[in-house]
């Protein structure tokens, strides 16, 4: 799909507030509404765009401890490894990649002790080697198809 001024001008518009007006964007851009409308579910259709979303601070539901996990596995168990790992309470997002590790996690949880304990017991799992941790200090801002609110047990009803 080709990109034209319009097209760079929506998606950045939405980038800044996916609840921004079409009116907004089409004075600015200079066109129709409609045109803007048409314009936007050509993207929605062609994939650009995938959806709207809004982003969740945790730290309002009393998890203040964001951490990315890097998880080295035995090759043949990383899909048996991502799985499990997903079905953890506190894992946000997890998935396979390539590199020094072969797993790449984002966990939200309470605090450190939470946090040694998900390490614990991932490092218990059959063939995983070693975890390296890094603590997110700024900006967590998670997005919802990655922070399912079911899975924060004991801080919602």
């Amino acid at each position: 799909m080709k990109f034209d001024e319009t097209d760079v001008r929506i998606i950045r518009n939405l980038q800044r507030d996916a609840r921004t007006n079409f009116a907004d964007i089409a004075k600015e851009c200079d066109v129709s509404v409609d045109t803007i409308i048409k314009r936007f579910q050509r993207l929605r259709r062609n994939g650009v765009v995938r959806g709207t979303t809004l982003l969740l601070d945790p730290r309002h539901f009393g998890l203040e401890c964001p951490a990315s996990l890097e998880i080295s596995v035995e090759p043949v168990r990383v899909t048996t490894v991502v799985d499990e790992l997903r079905k953890k309470t506190g894992v946000v997002f997890c998935t396979p990649s390539v590199g020094m590790q072969n797993i790449f996690a984002v966990v939200v949880l309470g605090g450190m002790k939470e946090l040694n304990t998900l390490i614990e017991s991932i490092k218990s799992l059959p063939d995983v080697k070693d975890v390296k941790t890094s603590i997110w200090v700024e900006d967590i801002l998670l997005c919802p198809e990655n922070f399912e609110l079911e899975g924060i047990k004991g801080v919602l009803p």
